[in-house]
């Protein structure tokens, strides 16, 4: 009956502690748990503890030898007998000739060799080595056959099936990875950015926070949790990786620089929207003292890590710096004059726009320096047949404006909000000239965006071969987002994440987008800190686009509808279709061009010039006095378009290596080490 206490105590271990302990063998020593010393007689007076701990010991006890233990002791034991009768054979097969110093060995085949002592010594070693050799092989054959070793185990699982990747100290931030495929990420989820095609076919990860938001497949779910280190991470479809998914933070990552960076994933705290950057660099110093693009210096392995802007780069080089007191003054000047007149724009310009009976618009401004590029938008236009009395025009100065009425575009000029614009055009992209300009065009879009019209901003060195405000008035196929950029190309760390052309883009006017603007319009004085529309107004899309929800829409460079300066320098190929007319573009912009030369000079190589030589360069007093109206100021409307502009366009030949409507080859080149086009 003593055997009966350990089956009795493992059942009530088994009810009381989980999994029930394996019994031991043999009953233990005594006849139960207890024995004379304990006072506990044949068991039954002893405790439920008592018993537990016995069975624990009784079960966890282990022979003297394993049994890989005893393998090796046969093993050994058969090679040292095995050794010993080949050279005892050997020995009494063999003689020994005490004349001459040989031995005498009996060979296989009859009679007796004489061998030297040396050379008997070499044979004898080299057979019992190739009878070991034979022996050992025979020995480990038989072991396998009759005694396989078990398949290598992999870190050990527990019975509950906890990960032994995320250990409890993480688990209350990660509980699991899954691989999904980037495109179809990116295409089940449309999160706005361009996609970077040169990364196809590679995977991004979903980190989950709880057991919950792990797919509902048990064996997908225990793949996620690594609970089985032999088998890889799932690769799972966008939709089931997120099928539990109450919630999806999405974050945009590379290697800008090619530095080798890490990520840092801190649970336990206050949920953070935004990205700390730290790297090694030398104590700061303040980035005013020699303006945009001063820094620390470049990164130092050497060197502790330190917090950053988010756009320092590996050059060392600060790209956001702070505004200081003069781009703050310069802007509060052009605020205060805003805010003084605001009102009574936007009661002119609400009119016009009724006027204009449009439920989407294009806008534009321009001053008189920039103004062949927008008579030319208006004469290609024309010469193709649309429509420009959806046009709207902000001109910066009085001879814009007449350009503009002149060319049949509808024109709203405010004197007192553009009075700091120049009249002349940038010498180059980012200087002093064109940044002024800049805050023109954050003005034309916030007032129409205001008064509750939506809109397609473009910039005049643009030209249409489709209408684009009827793709984007398309409900039944455009994406459903607030605003719709082009994308610009470019992948500085300073246009992160968007890379958004703002000389090409539609806005929806709503509570969002409303909000988005007069953000922009008081935060101008980044614009001037920055020297750069583009790159303020794409972190206003970012910032907005997390704390408020804004949904923004970056068609990647590889989309057709929308080509310009990328396409146009680096893209032959797409550039030969649209030479040859086989394209489905709606329009192409000039962009990544140094100034308005180089723009005037490209677009009539590529046969998209349409503005006669005699009307540029010239105000519409001088090009209505050339054709006998008289002088004064202005024009009458649309009588300049029919002096000034082309049925067929205008071809030249500039450059070779640039695309060309016709043979360019006695041209001479424009860039270093290129072919012709």
């Amino acid at each position: 009956m003593a055997t009966d206490a350990p089956r009795s105590g493992g059942r009530l271990g088994a009810a009381s502690s989980g999994p029930r302990p394996r019994p031991s063998r043999s009953p233990p020593r005594g006849g139960g748990f207890g024995d004379g010393n304990s006072g506990g007689g044949g068991g039954n007076g002893t405790t439920l503890a008592s018993r537990r701990a016995a069975m624990r010991g009784s079960a966890s006890s282990k022979p003297l030898f394993g049994t890989v233990t005893w393998m090796m002791i046969v093993f050994c034991s058969s090679f040292a007998a095995f050794y010993l009768g080949v050279w005892t054979g050997m020995a009494a097969s063999s003689g020994f000739d005490g004349k001459d110093g040989k031995r005498k060995l009996a060979s296989p085949l009859g009679g007796v060799s004489e061998l030297p002592d040396e050379e008997l010594q070499r044979k004898v070693e080299a057979l019992a080595k190739q009878k070991v050799k034979a022996q050992l092989k025979r020995l480990c054959g038989a072991l396998t056959s009759t005694n396989p070793a078990p398949p290598q185990r992999p870190p050990r699982r527990n019975a509950k099936g906890e990960s032994i990747l995320f250990s409890k100290s993480i688990q209350h931030f990660a509980q699991g990875l899954a691989r999904v495929s980037k495109d179809d990420l990116m295409t089940t989820f449309d999160f706005g950015v361009p996609q970077t095609r040169v990364a196809e076919n590679l995977d991004a990860l979903i980190l989950y926070n709880h057991r919950g938001a792990l797919p509902s497949d048990e064996n997908v779910a225990a793949a996620a949790r690594y609970e089985d280190p032999s088998k890889p991470l799932p690769l799972l479809s966008a939709s089931q990786a997120t099928e539990n998914c109450d919630a999806m933070n999405v974050i945009t990552i590379d290697s800008p620089g090619n530095k080798r960076q890490c990520y840092a994933l801190i649970g336990g705290q206050y949920q953070g929207y935004n990205v700390q950057r730290w790297m090694r660099v030398p104590p700061s110093r303040a980035a005013s003292i020699a303006g945009y693009g001063a820094g620390r210096g470049k990164p130092d392995p050497s060197l502790p890590l330190t917090h950053v802007s988010r756009a320092y780069t590996a050059s060392g080089r600060e790209e956001f710096p702070v505004p200081q007191t003069r781009h703050v003054q310069m802007h509060r000047e052009k605020l205060l004059t805003y805010l003084t007149e605001v009102e009574d724009v936007k009661r002119r310009l609400k009119a016009l726009l009724t006027k204009m009976d449009r439920r989407a618009v294009v806008v534009l401004t321009c001053n008189k320096g920039q103004s062949e590029l927008l008579m030319n938008f208006a004469c290609s236009a024309r010469a193709r047949g649309f429509d420009l009395s959806q046009v709207l025009v902000f001109p910066t100065d009085a001879e814009t404006r007449d350009l503009a009425l002149g060319m049949g575009l509808h024109a709203f000029y405010e004197e007192k909000l553009m009075a700091t614009v120049p009249k002349s055009e940038a010498k180059t992209y980012g200087d002093g000239t064109f940044t002024r300009v800049m805050f023109a065009k954050v003005l034309c879009v916030q007032l129409v965006n205001e008064l509750g019209y939506d809109l397609l901003f473009q910039d005049a060195d643009v030209v249409w071969y489709k209408d684009p405000v009827e793709y984007f008035r398309d409900e039944t196929s455009l994406p459903k987002f607030d605003l719709y950029f082009q994308d610009d190309g470019s992948r500085q760390e300073r246009y992160a994440p968007y890379s958004a052309n703002t000389g090409f883009y539609y806005v929806k006017s709503n509570d969002r987008t409303r909000h988005l603007f007069r953000h922009f319009v008081y935060a101008s004085d980044l614009i001037d800190a920055w020297y750069s529309h583009q790159q303020a107004l794409i972190q206003l899309l970012a910032e907005h686009a997390s704390l408020y929800g804004l949904r923004v829409k970056v068609y990647p460079k590889e989309a057709e509808e929308f080509p310009g300066g990328v396409q146009y320098h680096r893209k032959r190929d797409v550039m030969k279709e649209i030479m040859a007319g086989k394209t489905n573009a709606y329009i192409f912009h000039m962009s990544w061009t140094k100034n308005k030369d180089d723009k005037l000079k490209f677009f009539r190589q590529m046969g998209e010039w349409y503005l006669k030589d005699e009307c540029a360069g010239k105000d519409a007093g001088e090009i209505a006095r050339g054709d006998g109206g008289g002088g004064g100021g202005g024009a009458p409307k649309a009588r300049l378009a029919t002096r000034c502009c082309s049925a067929e366009p205008l071809i030249t030949c500039h450059y070779r290596d640039k695309p060309s409507k016709v043979p360019c080859d006695d041209a001479p080149f424009i860039d270093r080490n290129t072919k012709p086009f």
